[in-house]
């Protein structure tokens, strides 16, 4: 079962509606997203639609907060292969499809990891002499994976022996059966522990460090003064080169320290319960990794992930261009960009496939929505004048600060590559001109409801008379 089409309306930071069509195969999902764009907003709709199966969220506490007249929601379309039919489940306010078997089935075999989650395998524990992943073992990564005899989770099991009654010292028959339960969870725990190292060996030799590690679990006890659960302890001890580092995650850089952490939560991953639907997620895991390091994890992905469905973001143009060129031959990765803009009101989402910013300005022009036109007219203009400078090797203006580099660069080096080419009619320049500083320009928006329908209709011609004639 794949996913083939996300649709996501008034969520979190995208207003309106948007679809990301992953045709019938079901693709992977390659993001490139600003800071603020909404690819982080993206990664939340798949992950708190999975785990809505379980009631753990409410459509409304994630509504847009400026769209408060229309509500939203979000519909995934699954295929089980590229010739049956489609299934479409909604999450929204007033709809929960998603407490269906394969939903509930797929949130507890899911993988969703983002730069955060690597933190709690090292940086959360920089205070201490020793990093201990009995919580985030036993109550995140591990709690969905299931002992082959009793059929219970480990979650199940933790929280039988958690809420069974702490008898006194001389309330020996209950103690027996206390310390029996400890017993039975202890040795579940240590034969995932045993699974879970040996895949994170296996994976962590893909990076190519000379780096072992050690989960050591002595097992929880019952203190019988206290009336207390000891030792939810599980220490992640590494050796470097054969050596035992005491405080590794104080010794060792980013980069092996997130190696480690990618390693853990992938082999984690790989051992939780069979799912109809298996995705995996990773939302900017990699900022802790330089460009050799970050490479591995793409022949991680394809030797150990091949059946999952894989959606990979990132805010690093760079990376993106090289996974999306790793990626580009046997149809199996889409590609796609967000970009990040502002009206006076609220901020807005730039995305739409394969770049045709001009349609879906009219699209929002339909429906009578002036800015969020303006903004994708704007988008279009510049990425038609972007690219062909690019594509002609024409001098633009320097910048120190390539930040401070806006579309007037680009337009004034075409209008003096056209002084000789010709590119463009002097009537052409002129609406251009024109539109520029009316609707063309960001400081616009506050001012573009009062602008007539006409004239943005104008402007979107205006655009496409340029697009056609730079070719």
């Amino acid at each position: 079962m794949r996913i083939t089409k996300i649709e996501i309306r008034n969520f979190r930071a995208f207003p309106g509606s948007y679809h990301i069509n992953l045709r019938k195969a079901g693709k992977n999902l390659l993001v490139y997203g600003e800071n603020g764009s909404g690819k982080t907003s993206l990664y939340q709709a798949l992950k708190f639609f999975l785990e809505s199966s379980e009631g753990s969220h409410r459509f409304k506490e994630h509504q847009n907060i400026f769209i408060t007249n229309d509500d939203g929601h979000i519909k995934l379309h699954l295929r089980a292969n590229p010739g049956a039919n489609e299934q479409v489940y909604e999450w929204s306010q007033n709809v929960r499809e998603t407490n269906d078997a394969l939903i509930i089935e797929a949130s507890k075999a899911k993988g969703f990891l983002d730069y955060k989650n690597l933190l709690e395998t090292h940086y959360v524990h920089r205070e201490e002499e020793n990093v201990n992943v009995f919580k985030l073992l036993v109550d995140n990564l591990l709690v969905n994976t299931v002992n082959p005899v009793t059929n219970r989770t480990l979650g199940e099991e933790w929280k039988s022996v958690q809420q069974k009654p702490r008898p006194r010292r001389n309330a020996k028959t209950k103690i027996a059966e206390l310390e029996t339960e400890i017993e039975t969870f202890n040795g579940e725990l240590k034969r995932r522990l045993e699974i879970l190292q040996a895949k994170t060996s296996e994976i962590l030799q893909k990076f190519g460090y000379n780096v072992t590690l050690n989960l050591d679990f002595q097992g929880v006890t019952y203190n019988q003064d206290e009336k207390t659960l000891d030792n939810q302890k599980i220490s992640l001890n590494v050796e470097f080169f054969d050596r035992d580092i005491p405080a590794h995650h104080r010794f060792l850089n980013e980069a092996k320290l997130s190696a480690i952490a990618i390693a853990i939560y992938f082999s984690s991953i790989l051992i939780q319960p069979e799912s109809g639907l298996k995705i995996l997620a990773l939302d900017d895991v990699l900022i802790g990794l330089d460009m050799s390091n970050r490479l591995p994890v793409l022949d991680i992905l394809e030797a150990y992930f091949a059946d999952y469905q894989i959606f990979l973001t990132t805010y690093d143009k760079a990376w993106y261009e090289i996974v999306k060129q790793r990626t580009s031959h046997g149809g199996k990765w889409k590609s796609v960009e967000f970009y990040f803009r502002q009206t006076d009101e609220y901020e807005i989402p730039v995305y739409v496939e394969d770049k045709a910013y001009l349609d879906k300005a009219k699209e929002y022009l339909e429906v009578n929505d002036y800015k969020a036109c303006a903004i994708y007219l704007r988008t279009a203009f510049e990425m038609i004048i972007e690219e062909f400078c690019e594509s002609k090797h024409l001098p633009v203006k320097y910048r120190r600060d390539p930040s401070k580099q806006d579309s007037q660069d680009f337009w004034d080096a075409i209008k003096i590559e056209n002084q000789t080419a010709t590119l463009l009619s002097q009537g052409l320049i002129n609406d251009i001109e024109l539109y520029r500083s009316r609707i063309l320009n960001p400081l616009s928006h506050a001012t573009i409801a009062n602008i007539p329908k006409k004239e943005i209709e104008d402007t979107i011609e205006a655009v496409e008379r340029l697009k056609t004639a730079l070719g």
